[in-house]
Order: C-alpha cells, then sequence, then structure tokens
C-alpha cells in the first residue's frame, strides 16, 4: 500500500522529512483501518497560487483552499468493493493554508488532517449536506485518533 508523496517546489522548504514521512505513515495506518491496505493514493504538498490554479480549473473557485482531492474512481464509501487494491487518486494539499488554519496548532497536525480528509473524499464521502458531512466527519476523526504503528 504505497503512498506517493509529491512535493512541488513552492512547499519543498516548508515540510520537514520527518513530517512527510508522517503523512505517509498516517495515510497508510488509514488504509490499513479501512481493510484496503492493498489499495494506493498520491499526496502532494503544494503552495496557494498552484492549488488556486487547480481549485478554479476543476471546481470553478477561483481562490486558493487547504485540499483537494482528485478520485480516479467514484467510490461510494469504504466499503465499495471497487475501492480495493486500485489506486484511489490524488490528494493536494496547500501547504501555505495550512499553515495559515494551524493558527498556534502544530503544522504537522493539520496537514495530517487535511490528508484524512482527503482520503475521505477519495472514498467518495462528502460533507454538503449535514447527514453527509455527520457520517464523513465521524470516519475522519476515528481514522485520525489511530496509533501510528509501533505506538503503546
Amino acid at each position: 500500500m504505497p503512498i506517493d508523496l509529491l512535493v512541488r517546489a513552492g512547499a519543498r522548504g516548508a515540510v520537514p522529512l520527518a513530517t512527510r514521512r508522517a503523512l505517509k505513515v498516517r495515510l497508510r495506518v488509514a488504509l490499513r483501518a479501512l481493510g484496503r491496505t492493498r489499495s494506493t493514493a498520491t499526496l502532494v504538498l503544494t503552495d496557494d497560487a498552484e492549488i488556486r490554479v487547480l481549485n478554479r480549473d476543476f471546481r470553478k473557485h477561483d481562490r486558493a483552499t487547504d485540499v483537494l482531492s482528485f478520485h480516479l474512481q467514484e467510490l461510494r464509501g469504504t466499503d465499495d468493493p471497487a475501492g480495493d487494491g486500485v489506486q484511489l487518486g490524488d490528494i493536494v494539499i496547500s501547504v501555505e493554508t495550512a499553515r495559515r488554519r494551524a493558527a498556534g496548532k502544530r503544522l504537522r497536525t493539520e496537514l495530517e488532517r487535511l490528508a484524512v480528509h482527503g482520503l475521505c473524499h477519495l472514498f467518495g464521502h462528502d460533507h454538503k449536506r449535514r447527514a453527509q458531512a455527520q457520517v464523513m466527519f465521524a470516519l475522519e476523526r476515528r481514522l485520525r485518533r489511530l496509533p501510528p504503528p509501533g505506538a503503546p
């Protein structure tokens, strides 16, 4: 279950190597908990300028955002059998926006939150309607609380 990580030029100096590793581990732990150890995803760390272009071109919102997810196939939740053993898609995070939103918290914590949030979107979850949001945010909280491998 490899998690590919791409750090774009605009974010390269902003994210320490230890944080990059932690992000990959967090996503691998989440996939394991979902029973999707054969599935993969790509995590892209970028800046506000690039994510603004993506947000404008794909969502028609001409502004930077914190995270975007681009699924390779539409899934109906974490139990959808089509999500097993496949490349799920890309999670793109603006490190600049994440840093602003961290507001006193560690950047690593915010980046992990956004990565898990993006993963939930890859599985077809959304938060546009209240009932959908309750399901998605409960899943997100559960996945974020999982201990990393080797933790007591």
